[in-house]
């Protein structure tokens, strides 16, 4: 796991943009880009990592707001 200077363990969401998150869901995952980013969010909320869980909410409002 890597960690912050401080010893804090670094999160997906302390670095990550979410439009910058949508193009790589869409590199990644294709058509089914927007389904992967709920269920990240879903992983995230249930693993009880709510930082990650709110970035993944934001990329998938992005692709809500983008693509329909």
């Amino acid at each position: 796991m890597l960690r912050t200077d401080n010893g804090a363990a670094l999160r997906l969401s302390d670095f990550a943009d979410p439009n910058d998150a949508v193009i790589a869901a869409i590199e990644l995952y294709g058509p089914e880009a927007q389904t992967a980013a709920a269920y990240c969010a879903m992983e995230a909320h249930f693993a009880g990592r709510l930082a990650d869980f709110r970035l993944w909410c934001e990329v998938f409002r992005v692709f809500k707001t983008r693509f329909h």
